[in-house]
């Protein structure tokens, strides 16, 4: 309240202790508590960002790009490198000494359900792209990976266990470690020590009690949010255009710029409902609704879908052991067996590898807001292990399913993710039996992913921006879920898929650096409360 001092105490919501923040101004009385070092300098990036876009969206996409392309040829090596190392970290961790030790105090129960936990974690922020890229990318691995390619089985069937391979490759266990790293990082100190929930308290094992003041753990937040909007509004944009493309397919409704300007908008709304409920009802029921939704929808591919019912389960089986088999293998393939990196490196397993980096301060957040109470090792089993086994799950029934379609003729398949990536889905469901109505299914999943996504990664931005504050402001989590719609749309409107995923990729990869300091620090830490220092 006014004539109050700067405040360095307690937050009135019993989160944890905050650093001093302006008491009295407009920006206060709106979003509570705020941090203006961070607030500021990210408020005024992006709503730069937005306006460049729109003036001048030609030459933003091609500097975007440019960038993207430097990052990707040139350091290649470097993030392949980076993300393997976490991932054997993270599995050493699991079965080390440490992991006896709680995500708080002894005493400390988890918040959710094992259930409830993982539905959240898995549909925070990834559910989409899991929708979006069931058919087109197993597809697109059939016909261009390097690893199918060489081994002369393009396009056939002998290559849809490589190609599934390579997908599940993508979207599995590297990714959910670096997540996993950083969410255990965050929260240790959190819970253990009452520090905030800011991406700057991952580094304590480093930095000490100065790792929300000094310049490294400022600069850790601001790379944190960076990464966290433009990651985010990358998979806003896929989410828009492939609801959209399912308004388009199954209602005849074409919808122009203000359509698709009015769907991210109906998004932004549903995501205020979302986030007044808050985490322990909104994201939590529509997480488990959108999971039991997707398990109807591979059941209903599985049993009325063009592949026989044993072909399925054969590749799924089959994915359990190449994919685990060729981790190490596959972990650190930099194509060196051609003088000349070849594209497909860098545009899929490089490309996915700095995706899911611009997810980390996000997604490592979030998971540490909703982790309290578990063990060290049952943290990474839950967090890397789970999600894993349900992508091989899902991309062997959707690419398995998709392949045999396209191989035997039954569907064009190819030819239609060629010209929309999100047509695959919506082409492969309408050849079922009651194909119209489980696509209309697989729509609303699309968007409650949509929901979830935004309201976690708002919700994380906020949390932030209140220096950490477990339970952020109403208005705080809305401002920065419209900042990440609006980046979203605008960027699919003036630039489009390559745009905004380079947009992502700019944005998230200096982070790299802050994920390799967390290992580092995630180790000082565990040692020190191993000791009883901590």
């Amino acid at each position: 309240m006014k004539g109050e001092p700067m405040e360095s105490r307690k937050a009135v919501d019993g989160g944890p202790e905050l650093p001093e923040f302006p008491d009295d101004t407009f920006v206060r009385r709106l979003f509570g508590r705020y941090d203006p070092v961070l607030f500021w300098p990210v408020l005024i990036s992006f709503v730069t960002v937005i306006i460049l876009a729109l003036v001048f969206p030609e030459g933003v996409a091609k500097t975007l790009v440019t960038i993207r392309n430097f990052l990707i040829f040139n350091f290649s090596w470097a993030f392949l490198a980076g993300v393997g190392v976490t991932l054997f970290f993270c599995i050493y961790l699991a079965v080390s000494d440490f992991g006896d030790l709680k995500l708080g105090k002894d005493d400390d129960e988890p918040e959710f359900t094992f259930a409830a936990w993982i539905s959240m974690l898995f549909s925070c922020g990834l559910g989409i792209g899991f929708v979006f890229y069931s058919v087109a990318e197993p597809l697109t691995h059939l016909q261009q990976s390097s690893h199918v390619i060489d081994a002369g089985h393009a396009g056939l069937a002998a290559g849809v266990p490589k190609a599934i391979e390579m997908t599940i490759l993508d979207w599995g266990i590297h990714g959910w470690a670096l997540f996993a790293l950083a969410a255990w990082a965050i929260a240790f100190p959190a819970y253990r020590l009452g520090k905030p929930l800011t991406v700057a308290t991952g580094l304590y094992g480093i930095l000490g009690d100065k790792c929300n003041t000094s310049i490294w753990g400022r600069l850790a937040d601001f790379l944190g949010a960076l990464g966290t909007i433009g990651g985010n509004a990358a998979m806003i944009g896929l989410g828009v255009a492939s609801i959209s493309y399912g308004i388009t397919t199954l209602f005849g409704i074409e919808l122009g710029t203000f359509g698709k300007a009015g769907v991210m908008l109906v998004l932004i709304v549903a995501y205020v409902i979302s986030a007044a409920t808050g985490v322990e009802r909104g994201i939590k029921i529509l997480s488990q609704t959108n999971m039991l939704m997707a398990a109807v929808v591979v059941l209903l591919l599985v049993l009325l879908g063009p592949a026989p019912i044993q072909y399925l389960m054969n590749m799924t089986t089959q994915m359990c052991g190449d994919y685990f088999n060729g981790i190490l293998k596959y972990s650190f393939w930099s194509d060196a067996g051609n003088f000349e990196q070849r594209d497909w490196l860098g545009w899929w397993t490089v490309f996915y590898w700095l995706w899911w980096i611009s997810y980390i301060p996000f997604c490592g957040g979030f998971i540490a807001r909703i982790s309290k109470g578990r063990t060290l090792r049952q943290f990474m089993v839950g967090v890397i292990f789970v999600p894993s086994l349900l992508a091989i799950l899902w991309f062997s029934i959707w690419g398995g399913s998709a392949a045999y379609a396209e191989i035997n003729g039954i569907i064009p398949l190819w030819d239609s993710v060629q010209a929309n990536p999100e047509s695959g889905v919506y082409a492969l469901l309408g050849s079922m039996p009651g194909g119209w109505f489980i696509s209309v299914i697989v729509l609303f999943n699309i968007i409650i992913f949509a929901i979830t996504t935004s309201d976690s990664a708002s919700f994380f931005v906020a949390m932030q921006m209140s220096g950490g504050r477990p339970n952020p402001r109403i208005s705080m989590r809305l401002l920065w879920g419209v900042i990440i719609g609006l980046t979203g749309i605008i960027f699919q409107l003036t630039g489009g898929f390559n745009a905004i995923k380079s947009l992502a990729i700019v944005v998230g990869a200096p982070f790299f650096l802050v994920g390799i300091a967390f290992i580092f620090s995630v180790y000082a830490m565990l040692k020190k409360a191993k000791a009883g220092e901590m």
